[in-house]
């Protein structure tokens, strides 16, 4: 398709001129044409390759000039979940002669790149973000030796890596690179960015195409494109076939291939240049919307609709009722005790006034905490603030509500009376038939939200009549080897409009003090998270099973020399008091976090401090 192996004149060029139609999904051609299921697509351009070819001619047939490799996942991260990244190279290298034996002279050979597994993450990982980089280069290079025209980043939830995973790709090639997002239903990005900010941060970092793919369905994409007019690059969109339904134990997507060819026109028309399918697409989809694209005479007609970036005024970044209120506490204390996961409230209740009693300066409460199920953290608030006066700092996740929920959620604890929200993406469900995960938005796109509404906005910028008043909290894990990354991630979280951290249960002083120290420089306060452990059982439990936290085998021994519950409850106090002492010195600020089962002990250790912060 190119003259000098690049791909970058004819390719480019002929977006200038025309409309070039990529292929469909891969995945729900797989589905349909194997006798049974398949766990690792990537691997069967080795196991079953006349399969992928037989996929990718049906789509050149049907008047794709764009085909994409079978390797959206072939790098080594995601392939060692089936056994085969010792195979990464050979499969990657067999997808590549596939798809170019099939494209022939009549289409251009994209290389298919996805985000990581790991939700997109280096930090939900625990890898270094230096690791990914260097599993993603190694695809990279494999690609781009057998020769194809372009590199397309797709299905993109996070712009920190899809602006990474560009940069890196341009400094290894002159072929053209495509980036391809994600978005919401409010076009905005899952980190709650607007999409125009992000194309154009991902243009800057050298994408020669932006693009969008995947998502919530065709009209969301049409929408959406309304942000991507008139950014001075192509833009490609591959939307699903409609949104899918379970149908005899198979996803089916309900979108006719008339409709998908009626819409692609007024994607043209709004200044799409590359058009293709993704999800539930089949090459009776293309071919649909090659027939019509050729029948239509497009006239290009886009409505653009540039963001208002918001400025970050003092309002955005305040410390908030709660943290002006801190002020002039020389030891705040936070204390976490959650809502119940049934209607007996009273014992949590007691152990909040007994604490507030001591001199517990706000409590946190957990938004069903570990995917469990829990009383709703804003109701459980509200009585609480009805009964005993006390501030709350209430945790949200992007779990359990899409955007449209978050948003009603933070304008609810508002109104009664909240003072701070603590942003966290949120335990993912694994329980399988258990309930569905959301997360519409990470974190960070929950402080942004959160920020927003301090300016007096919603997401989409509309005024709310007045402005909240929150401190903006964020959860941050010390706990690895390298929290670095963490350090790294929290400074994100800072410049979107966080202002105080709360850190997962801490339990080594050396640890704490060169985390606070690593954190001096961030216009961030940071509240060391202690959870006294009462039984050794309890204590083994958290080490190896709950995320996060890490428990010193010297304090698991302490707590196995006696099989004594009462003697262990003691252990685990004492240990608790000391790790106080030792960190009173350079800590902003304590986040207790009651044990499940007695959540009144909190009370003796917020005593303890107060003592000794004063003496």
């Amino acid at each position: 398709m190119s003259d000098d192996r690049t791909g970058r004149p004819q390719l480019l060029q002929r977006l200038k001129k025309s409309v070039l139609v990529a292929d469909g999904a891969m995945g729900t051609m797989v589905s349909q044409l194997s006798a049974h299921a398949v766990d690792c697509i990537e691997a069967l351009s080795l196991s079953n390759p006349e399969l992928i070819a037989d996929i990718h001619r049906q789509y050149v047939r049907a008047g794709a000039r764009i085909v994409e490799t079978n390797t959206f996942s072939a790098n080594r991260i995601s392939l060692s979940r089936f056994r085969l990244e010792g195979k990464t190279e050979e499969i990657n290298r067999a997808a590549v002669r596939i798809a170019r034996a099939e494209a022939g002279s009549e289409a251009f050979v994209a290389a298919s790149i996805g985000p990581f597994y790991a939700a997109g993450s280096a930090e939900i990982a625990g890898r270094a973000p230096s690791e990914y980089r260097d599993v993603r280069e190694a695809q990279v290079r494999v690609l781009l030796d057998e020769g194809v025209d372009l590199i397309i980043f797709e299905t993109f939830s996070d712009v920190a890596e899809l602006l990474d995973a560009v940069a890196e790709t341009k400094k290894l090639t002159q072929i053209p690179v495509a980036a391809s997002m994600v978005a919401s239903r409010f076009g905005t990005t899952a980190g709650g960015e607007g999409l125009s900010i992000s194309a154009r941060r991902v243009i800057d970092a050298g994408a020669d195409i932006i693009g969008l793919n995947c998502g919530y369905g065709i009209r969301a994409i049409e929408g959406a494109m309304e942000y991507l007019a008139n950014l001075g690059v192509p833009v490609s969109v591959m939307p699903n076939a409609g949104f899918p339904e379970q149908d005899g134990g198979r996803l089916r997507y309900g979108a006719s291939e008339e409709y998908l060819a009626e819409e692609a026109v007024v994607l043209a028309q709004m200044g799409a240049r590359i058009i293709g399918g993704c999800c539930g697409t089949t090459p009776g989809h293309i071919a649909a919307i090659s027939r019509k694209l050729k029948e239509k005479k497009i006239v290009l007609t886009p409505r653009i609709r540039r963001e208002i970036e918001p400025a970050k005024t003092d309002d955005a970044f305040k410390p908030g009722a709660l943290l002006s209120a801190l002020t002039e506490e020389k030891l705040p204390i936070i204390c976490e005790i959650d809502p119940p996961a049934t209607l007996k409230i009273d014992k949590n209740v007691d152990a909040i006034r007994a604490v507030m009693a001591a001199g517990a300066s706000a409590i946190s409460m957990a938004d069903n905490p570990l995917a469990t199920i829990k009383i709703e953290n804003l109701a459980f608030a509200s009585h609480v603030r009805c009964t005993i006066k006390a501030p709350v700092i209430l945790h949200v996740t992007g779990r359990d509500r899409n955007l449209l929920g978050l948003q009603s959620f933070m304008l609810g604890a508002h109104v009664a009376g909240v003072e701070s929200i603590l942003c966290i993406t949120g335990d993912p469900s694994t329980h399988h038939g258990g309930p569905s995960n959301v997360f519409d938005v990470n974190s960070i796109g929950l402080v942004k939200m959160a920020a927003n509404l301090n300016r007096g906005k919603n997401l989409l910028g509309k005024d709310i009549g007045t402005q909240t008043n929150f401190s903006i909290g964020v959860a941050v894990n010390p706990n690895m080897t390298d929290f670095s990354p963490q350090v790294r991630h929290l400074r994100n979280k800072a410049a979107a409009g966080a202002r105080f951290a709360m850190t997962q249960p801490m339990y080594q002083g050396e640890k704490i003090r060169a985390f606070v120290e690593a954190t001096r420089s961030l216009e961030i306060r940071v509240f060391v998270g202690i959870m006294p452990v009462l039984s050794s059982r309890t204590a083994e439990y958290l080490h190896h099973e709950v995320p996060g936290i890490t428990i010193p085998h010297e304090l698991r021994d302490a707590l196995k020399a006696r099989d004594d519950l009462e003697y262990q409850k003691q252990v685990g106090l004492e240990h608790a008091r000391t790790l106080i002492d030792e960190i009173l010195p350079v800590i902003d600020g304590l986040y207790l976090i009651a044990p499940h089962t007695q959540p009144v002990v909190l009370a003796e250790l917020v005593s303890f401090a107060r003592g000794r912060a004063v003496s």
